[in-house]
């Protein structure tokens, strides 16, 4: 027996015990991620005009100040050239600082200013709410099951990564 069921990721068949293959799970996580990314990006863009790749090289200076160039990349998972283009743009907006390290001139460091902190806290509350109010569609004991399937999924993904 195959039950059909429609919601926003589409339509999807499972078995009468409730198994599904792994095309489906690759359609609704394909789909699942896609749509995280557009909210993401549609909020980010709204929030002060960063794109979704500003605001990945920004977060790591929301706790902590002075960083290097090469730590933001890595964090970003972008190079140091593209990493030092962004952060011209975004020096050019007001929400960097950039200045050499006083211990080594090779070295620059970033930092937010009072603005880009104030417009990178706003977008991250933003973010926060509508995900609350999203998760407000689940019951307690699936909200704590959707916790627990997306960490055991982030290792199995970061585990084969690591392959």
């Amino acid at each position: 027996m195959t039950d059909r069921r429609n919601g926003p990721g589409g339509s999807h068949r499972s078995t009468a015990d409730g198994d599904v293959d792994a095309e489906q799970i690759s359609q609704a996580a394909d789909a699942f991620f896609v749509a995280m990314r557009r909210a993401r990006t549609a909020s980010a863009e709204h929030d002060g005009g960063l794109s979704l790749a500003q605001v990945a090289l920004l977060e790591p200076l929301a706790t902590e100040q002075d960083m290097p160039v090469g730590r933001l990349a890595s964090s970003a998972d972008v190079s140091v050239p593209t990493a030092t283009r962004m952060l011209q743009q975004l020096e050019g907006k007001g929400i960097v600082v950039r200045r050499r390290s006083p211990e080594d001139e090779r070295r620059v460091l970033v930092s937010l200013t009072d603005d880009g902190a104030a417009r990178l806290a706003a977008l991250r509350n933003r973010l926060r709410d509508r995900q609350a109010r999203a998760y407000e569609a689940f019951t307690p004991a699936e909200r704590a099951l959707l916790v627990t399937l997306l960490h055991r999924l982030t290792v199995l993904v970061a585990d084969q990564d690591a392959s």
